[in-house]
């Protein structure tokens, strides 16, 4: 299956890229910071056979328009998409900063998601919205700045992949990095360091499973543990062999993951 085409959809403050395959229950994918829709080429084409699999890019990402930049607007934007697309309620997976995102969304729509996948995330760093961004948030944004698109891809692919990660899952996890915008990644730095979710996620209703990598030193097993426990009834898998990108890395065990907790 050849990757489906990026479409935009016009909403209430601004549009929003996203890329649909199949036809079923919804199935609405969230990337991280290093991510985009493509990250998810892997469950679009694995998935789609059962599943609407819709991926977006988030605000400033892709083809999306930015929106203010706080995991409520966010939440709000992917409400915005899942409506349009009279997708829910749906199966919402958020990787990383699309965990947090995903999280304040089922916290805040929970008549959106019917069920809620966590993968390599955490609550969000909690600084106060008008605080400068984190030490290490901001050194990520100087590489945006400063390197072109291959380096800064190679940079980030080597922080995202486990050791036995093959050339091929190496390469696109590099090459999606790469084209990620400076300001959509600026705005994004500013998400994940001003959240804190801490508020939404012990009320959370709908069955919820945490997913952790065991080489993921991105979003450390440190910030998994406190998640998995702040959330009633949570389920929590671990993904072996692999680094901060499971879904690219051992698709099929990720996929069938999904499959059994759908």
């Amino acid at each position: 299956m050849s990757l489906p085409p990026l479409t935009t959809a016009e909403l209430p403050g601004g549009g929003l890229s996203f890329r649909k395959a199949g036809d079923g229950p919804g199935l609405f994918c969230l990337h991280g910071l290093g991510g985009g829709s493509k990250s998810w080429q892997r469950q679009l084409a694995g998935l789609s056979d059962s599943f609407t699999v819709v991926a977006w890019d988030c605000p400033g990402y892709g083809g999306s328009q930015r929106r203010a930049p706080t995991a409520q607007s966010y939440a709000d934007a992917a409400a915005q998409l899942i409506e349009h697309l009279g997708i829910g309620p749906c199966c919402v997976v958020g990787h990383s900063m699309g965990g947090i995102v995903a999280g304040r969304l089922a916290g805040t729509r929970p008549d959106l998601v019917s069920r809620l996948i966590l993968s390599c995330t955490f609550w969000g760093e909690g600084g106060a919205s008008d605080a400068p961004i984190g030490a290490g948030w901001a050194k990520r944004l100087e590489d945006r700045r400063t390197m072109d698109n291959d380096s800064f891809g190679l940079a980030r692919a080597t922080g995202m992949t486990g050791p036995d990660v093959d050339e091929e899952t190496f390469e696109t996890v590099a090459e999606i990095a790469g084209e990620i915008r400076l300001d959509g990644y600026e705005d994004a730095c500013r998400v994940l360091s001003s959240s804190d979710n801490r508020d939404v996620l012990p009320g959370l209703k709908m069955p919820v499973m945490v997913v952790d990598a065991e080489h993921d030193s991105v979003v450390r097993r440190d910030r998994i543990e406190p998640l998995v426990a702040m959330i009633p009834g949570c389920r929590k898998t671990t993904m072996p062999g692999v680094g901060h990108a499971p879904y690219i890395e051992d698709a099929e065990g990720y996929n069938a993951m999904l499959r059994a907790f759908v």
